[in-house]
């Protein structure tokens, strides 16, 4: 007589959330159960989550983030290493086409007016090195402490 194992399988199931074709700010919000009091968490969201696939990722991975805050941060912070200047020159260019738009690529956030104008130059080339000098995940108005 020979004794054999029997192994039981185990079968991992994984919640996946649908994938939302029409999915909105307004209903992402109220997915996560987050305030509309929460003005400045949704104005991070409306610049950062600008497409329904980005959107969808963010509701996708808040499962397993600690607050919908923590995962911005840590989204913007991969933004900027996919999509972010690499050298002065390009940042140059771009804020002699599109100011505005080119601090808003730097440091992947929105770049209203009163944030521009905290600037004391207007020298590109002096903005990318404050920028360098404070840390590529620095943000807009701290660098401007220093440009």
């Amino acid at each position: 007589m020979s004794k054999t194992n029997t192994q039981e399988m185990v079968k991992l199931t994984t919640t996946q959330i649908p994938f939302h074709a029409d999915l909105t700010l307004e209903q992402l919000c109220y997915f996560l159960d987050i305030s509309p009091k929460a003005t400045s968490l949704i104005s991070s969201m409306k610049f950062m989550l600008n497409t329904v696939e980005r959107m969808n990722e963010f509701l996708n991975r808040s499962t397993f983030a600690k607050h919908p805050l923590y995962l911005l941060v840590q989204m913007r912070k991969e933004h900027i290493d996919t999509y972010g200047y690499t050298n002065k020159y390009d940042f140059v260019y771009d804020y002699y086409h599109n100011k505005k738009s080119a601090f808003e690529k730097l440091f992947q956030e929105e770049a209203p007016d009163w944030k521009m104008n905290k600037y004391r130059t207007d020298d590109p080339e002096r903005i990318y090195d404050c920028y360098i000098e404070q840390g590529k995940y620095s943000h807009m108005t701290e660098v401007a402490l220093f440009a």
